[in-house]
């Protein structure tokens, strides 16, 4: 029993695998080429290629269509629409695309189409492939005309005409435009006969380029064509005015089916132009030219440019001078920074705005100091000053440097003491003795002024 069964199940999966080995040996792009009734094409007829794509999995990208050309035979090439195809072959699915070249054989004979090659882009995987049809070959038979005998009766295409007047009635310098349409079935719109339309006295001829269209059935398939041709005619002079009937041969290009077109004429009466009036006084435009052109320039402008062009041409004169100038007045700018930066203001500034740090502030202590006092050290400055400024200075050095020293003092009591020192110093320098002697004929120690009263006045 089980070995039944186990045989039962390796014959439905040897089954179930069948399709899948013909899927997978089946070509990845099918292309065939085809032509309906090809045994019956006749010279100048318009018959459809259809050019058939497959293929077993799908399109990742639209395929590459081949140009086609063929001695003989005007090919209009396929568009990139195309009709949606379903197929089994041999068991297997395919799906594709029908695109359609129409071929207008232009002389009998053999027509020999070569092999197609088709390119495309299919999954899984965005994989190329590539496929190419069956070269086809087909007989073009003439036409009776142009096989000799009498030329047998052919459907003419349809032919018609319009008229459209601008203005309405016609005027001389007006535009009568005259349109012809001619249809026709099984043929491509290049290949129809342009209408004669020629010049004619009395009227001056202004030709339209043509307008060629390809008739279908709305889904992409072939019906015939249609050509449109118009031309302008503008009256030369008033009266009746009539343009031709015509009549021409309504052949293709190729020589086949057809026959003789005509349109009937159509007479008009021109009437003479009205008189137009000028959109403008051509007097009153000629009294007010360039009117607005006119500038009016003030006085006082005038003047105002000629003292601006003066003063320029000063200034460039004097530009080496002035360079001069400049230059010593930055070198003076620079030297008085200095001097300033050197004195005692610039130091005391500094000294004020000293970091709370101790060690930062009692550098830039020391360096005012030196300035105000001419001394390098506190007790030196203070050697004239009165005794509670001595003290105050003594126990803040002991405060600072001392052996009983808890921390160096504050920056704010060292700041405190040197307002008032400050002050002291440059009221003693400010009144001097009168019986000084000139500084450099009365040297002084170190911190002391001329006077002996304290130090020397600084530099301001």
């Amino acid at each position: 029993m089980k070995t039944a069964m186990l045989a039962g199940l390796l014959w439905a999966l040897a089954l179930a695998c069948v399709p899948a080995r013909a899927q997978d040996a089946a070509p990845a792009l099918r292309v065939r080429a085809a032509i309906q009734d090809a045994a019956r094409i006749a010279q100048g007829a318009t018959v459809p290629l259809q050019l058939d794509v497959l293929t077993s999995t799908w399109f990742t990208q639209p395929p590459q269509l081949p140009a086609l050309s063929l001695p003989g035979v005007m090919v209009t090439p396929a568009t990139g629409e195309g009709a949606i195809l379903h197929e089994t072959i041999d068991g297997v699915a395919y799906s594709g695309l029908r695109y359609t070249y129409l071929l207008s054989p232009a002389a009998a004979g053999t027509v020999t189409v070569p092999p197609l090659r088709v390119s495309a882009k299919v999954g899984p995987g965005q994989r190329d492939a590539a496929g190419a049809s069956q070269p086809l070959t087909f007989e073009v038979t003439a036409t009776p005309a142009t096989a000799g005998g009498a030329a047998a009766p052919a459907p003419a295409p349809e032919v018609s005409q319009a008229f459209s007047l601008a203005p309405d009635p016609a005027v001389v310098g007006g535009r009568i435009t005259r349109s012809v349409t001619q249809r026709a079935m099984g043929v491509q719109p290049m290949m129809l006969p342009p209408a004669p339309l020629r010049d004619v006295p009395g009227f001056k001829r202004y030709p339209h380029e043509p307008e060629v269209t390809t008739l279908t059935d709305g889904r992409g398939g072939f019906l015939g064509g249609q050509r449109v041709d118009r031309s302008d005619y503008e009256p030369l002079a008033a009266g009746e005015a009539a343009l031709p009937a015509l009549s021409w041969d309504s052949r293709d290009a190729s020589g086949a089916g057809g026959a003789q077109a005509r349109l009937p004429g159509r007479s008009f009466q021109v009437g003479a132009a009205p008189a137009a009036a000028p959109p403008f006084s051509l007097a009153d435009d000629l009294a007010h030219l360039r009117q607005g052109l006119r500038w009016v320039i003030p006085a006082a402008w005038l003047h105002a440019t000629a003292a601006v062009i003066a003063l320029a041409l000063l200034a460039w004169s004097a530009r080496y001078p002035l360079r001069r100038l400049a230059t010593a007045a930055r070198a003076r700018l620079r030297a008085a920074r200095a001097r300033y930066r050197a004195g005692e203001r610039y130091a005391w500034r500094q000294w004020r705005r000293a970091p709370g740090d101790a060690a930062a502030g009692l550098t830039a202590f020391y360096r005012w100091l030196g300035l105000a006092a001419h001394s390098p050290d506190l007790r030196g400055a203070l050697r004239a000053a009165q005794a509670s400024q001595r003290d105050a200075g003594n126990a803040l050095l002991e405060a600072t440097y001392g052996p009983q020293r808890q921390g160096a003092a504050p920056c704010a009591q060292w700041l405190a003491l040197s307002r008032g020192w400050r002050r002291a110093w440059r009221a003693a320098a400010a009144h001097p003795a009168p019986h000084a002697l000139p500084r450099h004929l009365n040297p002084r120690p170190d911190g002391a002024s001329a006077t002996g009263r304290g130090p020397a006045r600084s530099n301001p």
